[in-house]
This record gives structure tokens, C-alpha cells and sequence, in this order.
């Protein structure tokens, strides 16, 4: 029987990593992932992973913030992280033979930040104002409100950056605690990709990552309920900023693979039913599209439009109109197969660079403990029915709804 997943590794000190060998171009890219996020955290502490994210890049034991960047930098490399509602990575790009430097500062970073004080209160500013910019976009507030009315307050749909009152009342003890329980060798894995070799790799994981702190906790949550309802946010706005909100599935599943090409004849690109529909027809927006949100556990679907006041109804009108008729007549067997096509297109083409690559495998890797190899995925989007498909996009379409209204009244 034919092995359609590469098994993750394990170095001689117990750390997890998965490693794609590339050397048709001289880079690599190394990203170490910690299952630190927003829907881990308690109420009274939302935005402590993202805090944590920006702490730890404030100095190590061996190294100032100028050193932490600089060192990567000074070689043409990039240095940053991101925190999710479920994982956050550190990461590093820069040329193959300068590959051990982007394991001694993510190591670094990752092990020996000192949560300097005064450096902690100055970079709680940089995330309050990151917080305010945050409450200047409607569109971003639409996009987390549209969690919310899918899973209600469940903290699945946190905003990873917190908000003003939460961040404003961490302390350093807090992240220094949170810092020790999360950032240990169970709850991390490393995942590299581009021009190394493996022995390379599992040389510098056991040089700098052998001293990783070594307990054993990980984050447990329960799988959040659907609670689809309808939210309003004010909002000083001269647009109106809607979002319909659909089921949805977990991650690597059959059905999150017919969801991608649901959301692509939907609203997933310029030929889709609603972009032709709402914009190319009859011009009541600029910006329509369709995506899915998928967790390790639970997953939704968000259909988001942008329009002037006056056309507001038109607008969401027009959306329920099209989903309707999908739940009534299903689709064309020509737009299924263009949008498989385009499916199939769009995620391989995605692959193209290390850095995706990278991180594909890192997602993975976390959750999953393999990686699924890219001829196994054409093969599962290539074998999908018109007639299974068009009985789920049916299915799908007669979900419980939610919706979001973000502007100004």
C-alpha cells in the first residue's frame, strides 16, 4: 500500500522537525513553531501569545534586539514570527550557507529570551498601537467578527492581538509563566526547507536546540460548538462592511477539501459566481470574496462584501440569492471542473517557494505529527466527483447562517 505522508523526524535529543530537502536555489528557510495562540488563553489574558511573540525578540542572554535582527540581516536574510489562534511561528530566510546562524538566533530566541522590564513596557505601546490600527480597519473587524458569529465567544475566534484592557493588565510575570509552560520540547517542532542537507539539519538542531526546556505540557481545549448569530459593530465608516457566515470543517479532511472549491466557485476568484454577479453585472461592489476557516478541530466559511450604505441590502440580497440558488440547484458541471482546475492550480503553484513549503510542512507537522507528500493531494482533488461535490455544495448551502454588519448607521 502506497505511504502517502512523510513522517516527521526526531534528532538524538527528542525535537520533532521536518525537513525538505531543495537545492535547485541557494536558500533555506528554517520556522520553529510553538502551539502558543489566541484560543488557548483565558479570558483575562487574550493576546498574551501575540505579547510573548514580541517579547522574546527584545533581547536573549546572548543577544540585544539589534543583535537578534542584525545578525540575520546583515546577510540579506529575513527574521519575523506571527501569532495564529492556534500555533505561533518564529521564522528565518536567508542563504543556504548561512543556515546555522537561522538556527542560533531562533534557537535563542526561543529559549533564553530574558523579559527585560523596561523593554516589555515599551513594546506593550508598539502592541497597543498595533491594537489601534487594528480598530481602524473595518474590514479586519468584519473579519473577526465574522468568528464570532460562527462560534460566538468561544476563544477559537480571539483576536490574537487582545485587546486594550487585556494587554494593558499582563504583567511580566505572566508572560514569563505562560513563556515556561508553552515554549518546551512536546509543544514545539522545527521545520526546515530550501538547500541543506539532512545531516546538516540534524546537526544544528541538536547544537542549539538540545537544551530546549524539556516539560511535558501542552495546551487542551474542548471543540467549540456552533453558535451562528447576527453582529453589529458601529463603526465610523463610509462603507458598509458585511460578512455571511456558513459552516465550515477541520483541517486535512475530505470535507475541507470540497469546501476549497465550494468557496472558489463562490467567491474564491475574479470568474466566481458573486464576483461576476455583484461586481462585473452590476456594479454594486469593489471588493467581494469567499474563504474558509479551518482549525485543527472545527472549521466555518465567511462570504465578505464591502459596499456604500445605499446598496447595502442589494448587496446581501444578492449573496443569500446565490447561495440559495446553489442549495436548491447545486452547480454547473463545467464551473465544478473549473474550479477543481483551478484548485488544483492554485495550491501547487502556492508550493513554489521554500518559505510556503516551509510552512506547510510546519502546520502539518504540528498538529498531524506527518506531512501528506503533494502527488497524494492531486490525487485526492483529482478524484472528486461532480456528483459527491454537488451534493455537499447543496448540503453546505443550507448551513445555519451568521452575519456581520461593520459600519456606520
Amino acid at each position: 500500500m502506497e505511504n502517502n505522508y512523510i513522517e516527521q523526524r526526531i534528532s538524538k535529543n527528542g525535537i520533532r522537525y521536518f525537513l525538505e530537502e531543495n537545492h535547485t536555489f541557494p536558500s533555506v528557510s528554517i520556522g520553529v513553531f510553538v502551539k502558543s495562540g489566541s484560543r488557548y488563553e483565558s479570558p483575562d489574558k487574550k493576546g498574551i501569545s501575540h505579547f510573548i511573540e514580541h517579547a522574546v525578540f527584545k533581547g536573549t542572554k546572548n543577544r540585544s534586539a539589534f543583535e537578534i535582527s542584525h545578525e540575520i540581516e546583515k546577510l540579506g536574510g529575513e527574521l519575523n514570527a506571527y501569532t495564529s489562534p492556534e500555533y505561533t511561528l518564529f521564522y528565518a530566510k536567508l542563504l543556504g550557507k548561512h543556515s546555522e546562524n537561522g538556527f542560533s538566533v531562533l534557537s535563542d530566541i526561543v529559549k533564553n529570551a530574558t523579559f527585560d522590564k523596561e523593554l516589555i513596557e515599551r513594546e506593550r505601546k508598539v502592541i497597543l498601537e498595533e491594537i489601534q490600527e487594528y480598530l481602524d480597519s473595518p474590514e479586519d473587524i468584519c473579519q473577526t467578527e465574522a468568528l464570532h458569529s460562527i462560534w460566538n465567544e468561544s476563544s477559537v475566534a480571539n483576536n490574537p492581538l487582545g485587546t486594550k484592557e487585556s494587554v494593558e493588565s499582563i504583567t511580566r510575570e505572566d508572560l514569563v509563566s505562560t513563556f515556561g509552560k508553552l515554549f518546551n520540547k512536546q509543544n514545539m517542532l522545527v521545520s526546515v526547507a530550501g538547500d541543506i542537507s539532512a545531516k546538516v539539519t540534524e546537526q544544528f538542531i541538536d547544537a542549539y536546540f538540545s537544551d530546549l526546556n524539556g516539560e511535558s505540557f501542552s495546551p487542551k481545549i474542548r471543540t467549540p460548538h456552533f453558535h451562528f448569530n447576527d453582529r453589529i459593530f458601529k463603526k465610523e465608516s463610509t462603507q458598509m462592511h458585511i460578512a455571511i457566515t456558513l459552516r465550515g470543517f477541520r483541517l486535512y479532511t475530505r470535507e475541507s477539501l470540497l469546501q476549497s472549491i465550494y468557496t472558489t466557485i463562490l467567491g474564491g476568484n475574479m470568474s466566481s459566481r458573486l464576483f461576476q454577479k455583484l461586481r462585473e453585472e452590476e456594479g454594486l461592489v469593489y471588493t467581494i470574496y469567499v474563504y474558509p476557516v479551518r482549525y485543527f478541530d472545527t472549521g466555518g466559511t465567511v462570504i465578505y462584501a464591502s459596499t456604500v450604505p445605499s446598496q447595502y441590502e442589494k448587496v446581501k440580497k444578492g449573496i443569500l440569492t446565490e447561495i440559495d440558488a446553489i442549495a436548491q440547484n447545486g452547480v454547473e458541471e463545467e464551473e465544478f471542473k473549473d474550479a477543481k482546475e483551478y484548485l488544483l492550480g492554485n495550491v501547487i503553484l502556492g508550493l513554489e517557494g521554500i518559505s510556503n513549503r516551509m510552512q506547510r510542512n510546519g502546520v502539518q507537522g504540528l498538529f498531524l505529527g506527518k506531512v501528506e507528500k503533494i502527488s497524494s493531494l492531486m490525487k485526492r482533488i483529482e478524484n472528486v466527483s461532480y456528483e459527491e461535490f454537488n451534493e455537499f455544495a447543496k448540503e453546505l448551502s443550507r448551513s445555519e447562517r451568521g452575519s456581520v454588519l461593520v459600519g456606520e448607521f
